[in-house]
């Protein structure tokens, strides 16, 4: 019996002693958790750092536009959709002091990378930043930029990359610059009200003139918004980056683009008013004929330009062609 009530007290004494030994091993597993959160922070806290430290003693230039971009999960999203593809290159619109640029040389090859920059303070400020790992640099107005010369004048392959966050006050016509050129695709940031109306669809009130034209283009999706305290300054609007994926040629055939987009500016240039009336009033089109026009496409005759889709405008574009007015010399 002394014997059986000490092999009992050693037998609770191994599972007590068992018991500590998993504790301890609990506790060791979730002090290393902690740590490792812990050293994830400081890591993300010292890219921030690195990503902003630059920018801080630089003012931006309101005349264009500019709010540096110093959120590193931001920039990592965007230099992740931005990733080139079958060798091509890469080419970065608007570097400004490097941040977005430090991502992507991070992640791809600098050798097969371009920057195009307005502002001629920053490429001594990239150079010093970057060293050898310093993209090539053109010094350039973006919006006038031909980006087909310039593709194939830098070896970036059939179809590079296209990424920036770009100035808001000309971020539109940087992309239509862009898109000429045929690039892969078009990662951009923009305001996000423009960034709504690149991507809405017919019948919204975002929908317009801009909408059409530049998914008559490319495939186009918000991949996400941003908020104004990624920015430094902090502009006074929310922010978006689009993903614009261009098409081989225009998605519905027109025999002219170009009237078109005359069409297309006609017609949203007084969206309040009846189609045939905008047209009346901005292109000099026989309201009639554009009212028969409209039922003949499957249109009501008093349907106003925010209910036709792509398909629609082409359409109209197509049945209008020979009856355009006489334009004047």
């Amino acid at each position: 019996m002394h014997r059986q009530r000490r092999d009992d007290r050693r037998t609770w004494q191994r599972i007590a002693s068992s018991r500590s030994a998993r504790r301890s091993a609990n506790l060791r597993r979730s002090t290393d958790r902690q740590s490792d959160a812990q050293s994830q922070k400081r890591v993300s806290r010292s890219s921030s750092r690195e990503a902003s430290q630059v920018s801080v003693g630089l003012p931006p230039k309101k005349a264009l536009g500019q709010h540096f971009l110093h959120d590193p999960k931001v920039l990592a999203r965007i230099a992740a959709l931005a990733a080139p593809v079958d060798g091509s290159g890469l080419v970065e619109i608007g570097p400004g002091t490097g941040n977005l640029t430090a991502h992507l040389v991070e992640r791809y090859d600098s050798r097969h990378m371009l920057v195009i920059e307005r502002d001629r303070r920053m490429p001594e400020v990239l150079r010093e930043r970057f060293g050898d790992q310093m993209p090539a640099l053109v010094e350039a107005d973006a919006v006038r930029v031909d980006y087909r010369a310039l593709f194939q004048e830098y070896e970036l392959g059939p179809q590079p990359v296209v990424v920036g966050n770009l100035p808001y006050n000309a971020g539109v016509p940087i992309v239509f610059a862009a898109l000429a050129g045929a690039p892969r695709r078009c990662v951009v940031m923009l305001q996000k009200e423009v960034a709504q109306r690149i991507v809405a669809r017919p019948g919204s009130s975002s929908y317009g003139q801009l909408s059409v034209k530049l998914q008559m283009l490319a495939d186009t999706r918000m991949a996400f918004k941003v908020g104004r305290g990624a920015f430094r300054p902090p502009p006074k609007v929310m922010s978006a980056v689009v993903v614009l994926q261009p098409l081989a040629e225009l998605r519905y055939s027109v025999p002219d683009q170009a009237r078109l987009w005359r069409l297309l500016e006609g017609g949203f240039g007084q969206r309040r008013k009846t189609l045939a009336r905008a047209l009346g009033n901005t292109l000099k089109f026989d309201r009639q004929r554009v009212q028969q026009t409209l039922e003949a496409i499957g249109h009501d005759h008093r349907a106003r330009a925010e209910v036709l889709d792509l398909q629609s405008w082409a359409n109209l574009a197509n049945a209008l062609q020979p009856h355009w007015p006489q334009e004047r010399a």
